[in-house]
Formats: structure tokens, sequence, C-alpha cells
């Protein structure tokens, strides 16, 4: 979204000043420390003139006449416009992201809480691995395993790496080997099957098994197509959302207030609601900063929240992005969550490129 605002080169070098300086001390912020700590070479007077003309076009607000100004919502978004959706990393800041990403991953495909915990311990943010993030997912492998007292864990994968795990209880023991030949089955007859089709894809097949046009050279068809319907009639299972940091968050001096610590934790608790959010933002571009009461997620606690979508073999794979305060520094941060969004996408390539 861009925003168009008439500013004088004045104005927008105060709001700059009185932006940063938020974002590094989280309180509101005087004239006085403007012309102090901003280094515009304006005077007190001229910059607490510059203020009130802001505060008149809704880029500040005060609590009172004499309190200080804090930006609005308006004016971060055009912070970060300017300032943080084009900024390069460092090689410096670049080489310490991928040593802690190296120490820290585990198999991409089995799990994404390690993403989570590495965004929140660089941020000193909430960090949020979200997956799948893709409208429709297309299957790829079931695997059946036996956990005794006839349950089965059924793990099903989608072309995106995306893993869900569901447990289904079963009308008699299996052997493993019995599990494997039916998870064969399966996995070759609903490759590349939407996860919305497959009940639809399972019926066909079972018409055409009661036809005899199907499934003659293999004994276990019908009970692979049962076991499949309990699997997939169970519900399509939730999206994956991993949460690290909250600490980071909870510890901060922004929720000392026991409302705002309380819309914090509503808000990441609410894992359906910010994928929505999350969805609702990518529309428009890969990467997203949503602010405030640009979101009813970010409303809730008055947050702020970076996002940015990672892809296998170029389609949508899921996003990952942390959560903080409003007065978040969207400079140091946009740039880190890109890089890790990208690092995964080139895994995930090269996990695709050796199992082609």
């Amino acid at each position: 979204m861009t925003l168009v605002v008439e500013l004088s080169k004045r104005q927008l070098s105060v709001l700059d000043g009185v932006v940063g300086l938020h974002i590094r001390t989280g309180e509101p912020v005087s004239s006085r420390e403007v012309a102090g700590r901003s280094g515009l070479g304006l005077s007190a007077a001229t910059i607490r003139n510059a203020m009130a003309e802001l505060e008149e076009s809704g880029l500040l607000s005060r609590s009172h006449a004499s309190a200080g100004c804090v930006p609005t919502d308006t004016s971060l978004r055009m912070y970060v416009e300017s300032r943080c959706l084009s900024r390069p990393l460092s090689a410096t800041v670049r080489r310490e992201l991928s040593r802690r990403i190296e120490a820290t991953r585990r198999e991409l495909v089995e799990d994404l809480e390690w993403v989570a915990k590495v965004l929140a311990d660089v941020t000193s943010e909430a960090g949020l691995a979200v997956r799948p993030i893709a409208d429709e997912q297309v299957l790829e492998a079931i695997s059946l395993i036996p956990l005794g007292n006839c349950r089965v864990l059924a793990v099903v994968v989608s072309e995106d790496g995306a893993v869900e795990k569901r447990v289904v209880t079963l009308d008699r023991e299996w052997r493993i080997e019995e599990l494997q030949e039916l998870a064969n089955y399966l996995s070759a007859e609903l490759f590349a099957t939407p996860m919305s089709g497959v009940l639809d894809r399972l019926d066909a097949i079972g018409r055409s098994e009661d036809e005899g046009a199907m499934g003659s050279g293999s004994p276990c068809s019908r009970e692979a197509i049962k076991i499949a319907e309990s699997i997939f009639s169970s519900g399509e299972g939730e999206v994956q959302v991993l949460v690290a940091g909250t600490d980071n968050l909870v510890k901060a001096a922004d929720f000392a207030e026991a409302d705002r610590l309380r819309g914090l934790i509503n808000a990441l608790q609410d894992h359906a609601r910010i994928v929505r959010e999350w969805r609702r933002a990518f529309i428009k571009g890969t990467t997203q900063v949503i602010i405030g009461r640009e979101s009813e997620v970010t409303a809730s606690g008055s947050l702020g929240m970076v996002a940015t979508l990672f892809f296998r073999q170029g389609r949508r794979a899921g996003a990952v992005g942390v959560v903080g305060p409003r007065r978040m520094d969207y400079s140091r941060i946009v740039p880190m969550v890109e890089f890790i969004g990208g690092t995964l996408t080139q895994m995930l390539d090269e996990v695709g490129a050796d199992h082609a």
C-alpha cells in the first residue's frame, strides 16, 4: 500500500526523527528530544511547530497537550515503505544468519519449529512459521505407522512439503508389512490429487473396483480405500502454525500493562486468524508488513507483524515471520525475515532436486 501524503522536506525529516526515536525507546517523543538526538540541526521550537503540523495531518498523536508524540499507524506505514522494504542485509549479518540456520536446522519436511526459533532469536520478537499457506494442497505420499490397540498414525505429506499427522482407529491390528503395502497403494493411487478431492478420488477408485476395472493386482486395495476414507473423513486438519519466543515479548516493557499483554497472548493463540490475515496480506506481494489497526490480529494487542512467503519448486510452500510491538524495528527485521524465507526456498528446491 503506497500512501500519498504531501509533506515538506522539513516535515519528513522531523517525522523520520520522531519515528526513529519512538522505535528505539518505546516512549512518546518530545520536540526537545528530537532536537537533541536526531541530528537534524533544527531548534526545538522549529521541530515543535513541525510536529504540530504532522499531528494535524494524522501522522502523530499524543495522549494530552503536554505529552510527547507517538507515530500513528499511517506514519509507521510511511516509514516502512520508504526505509524497510528494499534495505539489503550487510554481509556480516548474512553470515551470522546463515551460521544460526545451519546450527539450528532440522529435517525441513518434518519440522519447522526450528525456523520459528531462529526468527525469535535473531529478532528478539516472537517467531512464526506457517505451513501450508497455499490455497490448495496436493497429496504426495502417505505413511501408516502402527501405534497399538488398533490405532494407526497416518502421516500425509503434500507436494509443498507440509506434513499432517492423523490418528485413526481400525477394526483390527495390522502388521507393519501390511500397513506398508496399504500405504504404497494409496500413495500411488492418490499421488498429485488435491486434498479437497481425495474423498471423490477414493469413491471413483471404489466404483472401479466394484466393476472389476481396477485393482485386480492389488489384493489390499479395498482395505486401503477403507482406511483412507477414515483418514480423510476426519477433516482437512489444521494449518501448522509454530510460534517461538513468546517470552521475548512477555518480558518487554511494551506489554507491561495487563490489557496489552492479554491482547498479545490472544493474538498469538488465534492461529486461524493469523493464517487468515497472512493469506489476505500475501495477495499484495511476497513480503508484507501489517501494523496496528491494519488487521484484527495486530489491532488486538497494538502489534506489528512481518511475514514473507517461501516456495518449493516455484509454488507457495508456507510463510515465516515475526510478531512484536507496533513500534518494532522494521528496518532491521524486514530484511532478516526475507533472508530466512529465501534460505528456506533454496533448501526446499535443493530437496526437490535431490528427489527428482
